[in-house]
């Protein structure tokens, strides 16, 4: 395929600077305050590429596909989650957002998710550990799968930190559908998948 198709990059969630609810994702187009917002947060500041005019014969329309935080998994909390008392920190998810660059007869995706960690009554200031996971399903079988364990510092004299990922080693075929109706992105904490494996005893 030798069309080459403009980015669509899209914020997806309301940020959440304050801990508060995590918020429904849903896909729409972006507008230029959230592609500012996007350069400036989970981009670094990066441009993100101009649409380039293409003739309608030569241009075909791929949708980039929808991303979503996997329900359940917005949220973790670490130590004792039984008791408020016992919890050491907890982690959530605020933002999401995507990119996707045709590439020949590939789609190249960039996923940012933004967050922030909280300290328990039972946590002190330091550096932990957030096993973040970023995945896409497509035809209903995980065609992507990529655990991030990310190390998010609280100042000593602070309760509370903010974090940024992104994950661009997303490289999806594309094949007769539309990738955006092929694929989904599904994003979460996934402590589970952060344990090692326990050997079995012979």
């Amino acid at each position: 395929m030798s069309a080459r198709v403009p980015s669509r990059f899209v914020r997806l969630a309301a940020l959440c600077l304050a801990g508060a609810g995590l918020a429904a994702c849903s896909g729409t187009t972006a507008t230029q305050s959230e592609k500012t917002f996007t350069e400036r947060f989970l981009f670094a500041g990066t441009k993100l590429p101009e649409q380039k005019e293409t003739s309608e014969a030569s241009r075909r329309e791929l949708g980039c596909p929808s991303a979503r935080i996997l329900e359940g998994t917005g949220v973790f909390r670490a130590g004792d989650a039984g008791g408020a008392r016992g919890v050491t920190f907890q982690a959530a998810i605020n933002d999401l957002a995507r990119e996707c660059n045709p590439d020949g007869e590939v789609m190249r995706i960039r996923v940012g998710v933004q967050g922030r960690v909280l300290l328990g009554d039972s946590g002190k200031p330091g550096t932990v550990t957030v096993p973040l996971r970023v995945a896409v399903r497509g035809n209903g079988q995980t065609v992507y799968s990529r655990l991030v364990p990310l190390a998010v510092t609280i100042p000593s004299n602070d309760t509370q930190a903010s974090f940024v990922v992104i994950d661009d080693q997303i490289a999806l075929p594309i094949t007769g559908e539309d990738p955006g109706e092929y694929y989904s992105i599904l994003v979460g904490i996934d402590p589970q998948g952060a344990r090692p494996e326990r050997r079995r005893r012979r």
